[in-house]
């Protein structure tokens, strides 16, 4: 009932237009509407749906939502086509300004005209992108709301308050048909760019514009295929992934257990072993990742130079001018990443008509049992949501409340992008840094030398010269274009090398942090908190974080190089670029900080904070009370509805302001070049007008960059806090204890006394001694005594006064993995972890094959392990480890198994649950007693029934030994020993 309150309020985000009841009434309307054509097609035996046959399904549900949100849909179109308009009428501004600079009377407006014209044609864009990007997140929010408030009416009807875990496999669904009001108004854009493109560069080129085109059509296919094969590995990697989080989450799971064993180098070398493989995965896609820079970066400078080679090829009178050069580089600059978008969009395309047909079907289904319910099928690739692979469901990983509380105060990012780039490596950063520059120098000479082309060939005498002077910049032009392909594969493979280099180093110090961690940290920390830092956060480290510092040093660079060649061209420009510097950097912070909390916010105010608090295991008893704050239905709509209008206005304004900036940027560009028009050459004109054009783009992507980089650098700081915590004792130092100690197993405490703990109460004064061979039985009213003595033998926690000595020597004076591998230990309820029978029971392969056999038989298991999967004692499988083979007292046994082979001379026993096997109990007892004849055995109990086969008997109460001594005298002159005894035969403990 909760969420489906929830979702209400989600339905009323935009109640300016249509309340909750109209939108809620509008698209339930339509839709039944289309259920009664299909029920009349069923009885008719025709087709199904309106808009929908066997061959079409899923439209049905997409012309619903044409209908119910035809106004705003219609807008978005406008607007986007408006926008395409307007930046190409600023590029014929510009062209103008420079026709203006060429002296051709083309226009006889003054120049400061011409500055006013691109100022205004710079401001109108800004803000029709402003007003499309407002209107295409709220109609995309208002979809999305009203197809999961539909979802979860048809799943949890009125009246009815059980769970409605199954619609979290729909949400999924819903959010791919909201994305597509973001996409539908460019793929009717799409056709009318390209024709207004390609329809300029005819008039500007002819003939020989089709050659760069042509190029894009071929190269189309190519960039696909790569595409195809990034999808596949990344799909492939998620098996990987997946078999890498299921390992640590039961290492996190099994912690004290795994501790207690001293099987953490185990464990490290099994997850350093899965995350290798997975790394290899990465440097694959890292490679092919540097193929997509080639085609971002030296595709256009490719495509325009052979589209101006052909133009000046295919007649000698065929000479460039700077109105063609500038025109051509910047509309080739606009058809790239059209193209480049196609099979990206074929691709959500494909993936939305699936979305459309599996809801349509779902909506359809009078049984609502979604696992009957299957997608519409397609040939498509293996993976058919390929952004939702890996660790991280999420592009980008949100920090939430929970997470933001756990980490202690920070002292900045800067830090934490230090402790990456040290990690990434500094020879790495130098050359990555390197051969970015070495890309940004060479585009700078490549428009540059195309403009002193167009300079030289005024001056050119004869058409001989004219030859010589274009095969020459022709051969340069080549020569800068393999140039520049060099740098960027080298620039991607630094970057490839440094980022796996970073993943593996901080994978592996948060993997040696976290394993040496006292076991007090792990039972008081929240083991979904560290999976998350061992899953999300390395997936943003080693996927993210290397290409956005990347992205935002190559904006950085560019913005550089546009700024420093238009001082270089017009002096007096320097004059406000420190005023313009300061605007841009204040500006750009504030849309910075406003993107990370519109983006934070969004996480918990948006319709997709449904599907994400919706992938969690919903249990039948959940209630309103599991939602986070801010999700609880207590929040009042209005308020609810007042934040997502804040959150999308705020950053759609906070955008505009660096529009604004940009326009009055290339305002003074303009109006400093114009104002200098006799003393510059056209062609030098429009390479500055050129740049100060496409600055913008860099702009926006360095403000995006920037607030990404700052949010996934809490990322690397989490690991820095793991790394920075307090460790437990060194596993492997200290004095060397000597050799083969324990021989006798004699424990003695001294005045042993520990401060109360998260695992542990306090003892105060405990002296006693077990001699060797003993087996003694240790009794008291509460479990936390009993493992409070497991943890003060095992050093989980360490002692405040007093010592305790093995054979002599004093435990703490030992490593820890050295004392916990000699001691043994069967719990009341025993882990088996994933893999062989052989590395659960000796993960260090200390002993032979025949030696375990020879275990497993005196133990009475080895026929039941014979049964598990065949004779082949390495063939059991990871399912082993299931409840469902072993029984709770074979496991114990197999606890046992271990303690035998490791040749225990200390050997602690827990009492069984109740619930435990008493045949495997009592083989358990008599194992331990005759094959561990000279083991020191300690059993540990609340029953005192269960330990009258000991020798002596231990009793503690409030963190003293009150009693020690055999159980027959306890009985006749104890006191609190008798007391549990009469307890425990009146059936009260």
């Amino acid at each position: 009932m909760g969420r489906r309150t929830l979702l209400q309020h989600l339905t009323d985000l935009w109640g300016d237009d249509h309340s909750i009841h109209h939108l809620d009434l509008d698209i339930e309307q339509k839709w039944k509407k289309q259920q009664r054509n299909y029920e009349k097609s069923v009885d008719s035996e025709t087709e199904g749906l309106l808009f929908s046959s066997p061959s079409s399904p899923g439209l049905s549900l997409l012309y619903t939502l044409w209908m119910t949100f035809r106004p705003s849909l219609l807008k978005v179109i406008l607007l986007r086509l408006s926008a395409d308009l307007l930046s190409i009428f600023g590029l014929f501004t510009l062209r103008w300004a420079v026709l203006f600079c060429e002296k051709q009377p083309v226009f006889e407006w003054a120049g400061y005209v011409y500055a006013l014209v691109i100022l205004g044609s710079a401001f109108c864009y800004a803000v029709s992108q402003h007003l499309l990007g407002r209107l295409s997140r709220k109609t995309a929010a208002s979809a999305h709301a009203a197809l999961s408030g539909a979802l979860y009416r048809q799943v949890v009807p009125p009246h009815q308050t059980h769970s409605a875990a199954p619609v979290s496999q729909m949400l999924a669904e819903v959010d791919q048909i909201a994305e597509l009001v973001v996409h539908l108004p460019w793929l009717i854009s799409f056709p009318v760019r390209v024709v207004l493109c390609v329809g300029i560069l005819w008039i500007e080129l002819g003939p020989a514009m089709l050659v760069g085109p042509a190029l894009l059509l071929f190269l189309t296919p190519v960039h696909s295929s790569l595409e195809h094969r990034i999808k596949l590995l990344q799909c492939s990697q998620v098996t990987i992934r997946e078999a890498s989080e299921n390992l640590i989450k039961e290492m996190l799971h099994e912690m004290k257990a795994l501790k207690l064993l001293a099987w953490e180098f185990f464990f490290q070398y099994r997850v350093a072993e899965a995350w290798e493989r997975e790394l290899e995965t990465l440097q694959v896609l890292g490679y092919l990742t540097s193929f997509s820079m080639l085609s971002r970066i030296c595709i256009p400078y490719l495509v325009c130079l052979s589209s101006l080679g052909a133009f000046v090829l295919m007649d000698d009178g065929n000479v460039l001018t700077p109105s063609q050069v500038f025109m051509s580089l910047c509309l080739f600059r606009l058809l790239l990443p059209l193209f480049l978008k196609l099979h990206t969009l074929s691709t959500m395309l494909k993936q939305t008509k699936q979305s459309l047909c599996h809801l349509e079907e779902f909506f359809i289904s009078e049984n609502l049992d979604i696992k009957n319910c299957h997608p519409c099928p397609s040939q498509d690739s293996p993976c058919r949501f390929p952004q939702h692979c890996g660790r991280c469901n999420n592009k980008n990983h949100h920090e939430t409340e929970r997470d933001i509380e756990q980490l202690p105060a920070h002292k900045g990012i800067g830090g934490a992008l230090g402790q990456y780039l040290r990690a990434f490596g500094f020879h790495w950063v130098i050359l990555t840094l390197l051969a970015q520059l070495g890309v940004c120098i060479v585009c700078v000479a490549q428009d540059g030398l195309l403009c002193v082309w167009t300079a030289e060939a005024k001056d050119v005498q004869g058409l001989e010269e004219w030859k010589e002077l274009r095969n020459s910049r022709l051969s340069v032009c080549i020569l800068l274009g393999l140039l520049q392909a060099l740098l960027v594969c080298w620039a991607a493979y630094c970057l490839n090398c440094g980022s796996l280099r970073a993943s593996h180093s901080l994978q592996c110090e948060l993997l040696s942090s976290v394993l040496r961690l006292p076991l007090s940290v792990h039972l008081t920390t929240d083991p979904p908190h560290l999976l998350r830092t061992f899953t999300q956060d390395m997936y943003v480290i080693e996927e993210q974080l290397p290409e956005q510092l990347h992205t935002w040093g190559s904006c950085l660079l560019q913005i550089m190089a546009s700024m420093l060649l238009i001082i270089y061209i017009i002096p007096v420009f320097s004059l406000a670029l420190c005023p313009l510097t300061f605007l841009f950097f204040t500006v750009q912070s504030h849309c910075s900080s406003v993107q990370e909390h519109v983006t934070y916010m969004s996480s918990i105010l948006s319709p997709v904070c449904v599907k994400q608090h919706s992938r969690r295991p919903v249990s039948p008893h959940m209630s309103d009370k599991t939602l986070p704050e801010p999700l609880a239905p207590r929040h009042q709509p209005r308020t609810y509805k007042y934040s997502t209008k804040v959150l999308i206005w705020k950053g759609q304004w906070a955008l505009l302001r660096l529009d604004i900036v940009y326009a009055i940027s290339l305002f003074l560009i303009s109006l400093a070049l114009l104002d200098s028009a006799d003393s510059l050459d056209a062609g030098i004109i429009a390479l500055a007008l050129a740049y100060g054009f496409n600055v913008r783009e860099a702009m926006h992507q360095f403000t995006a960059t920037s607030a990404e980089t700052t949010r996934n650098a809490l990322m690397v700081q989490r690991i820095c806090v793991y790394s920075k915590m307090e460790k437990e004792a060194e596993w492997t130092g200290g004095h060397r204890a000597p050799p083969g100690w324990p021989q006798k197993g004699e424990l003695e405490f001294i005045h042993y006394g520990t401060e109360a703990g998260a695992i542990t109460p306090a003892f105060r004064g405990l002296s006693f001694s077990i001699c060797k061979g003993e087996k003694v039985g240790v009794v008291s009213r509460e479990k936390a005594e009993t493992d409070g003595l497991i943890s003060c033998l095992f050093r989980a926690v360490e002692a405040s006064c007093g010592a305790v000595l093995i054979d002599g020597v004093n435990i703490v004076s030992v490593g820890l993995h050295t004392l916990r591998s000699h001691l043994h230990l069967i719990p009341q309820v025993p882990v088996l972890f994933s893999g062989s029978l052989r590395a659960n029971v000796d993960p260090f392969a200390q002993c032979s094959d025949a030696q375990v056999w020879q275990v497993l038989e005196l133990c009475q298991l080895k026929e039941i392990a014979q049964q598990l999967q065949g004779q082949l004692l390495h063939s059991i499988q990871p399912s082993f480890t299931a409840h469902s083979f072993l029984s709770s007292g074979q496991k114990r046994l197999l606890c046992l198994v271990r303690a035998l082979l490791g040749k225990a001379r200390v050997l602690l026993v827990e009492e069984a649950l109740l619930l435990g096997d008493s045949e495997s109990e009592h083989l358990l007892q008599q194992l331990v007693l005759t094959l561990l004849p000279e083991c020191t055995v300690l059993w540990l109990s609340q029953n005192p029934n269960s330990v009258m086969h000991t020798d002596r008997v231990l009793v503690l109460d409030a963190g003293h030994a009150v009693e020690f001594d055999s159980p027959s005298v306890l009985i006749q002159q104890g006191t609190l020993f008798r007391q549990l005894l009469q307890e425990s035969q009146r059936g009260s403990v």
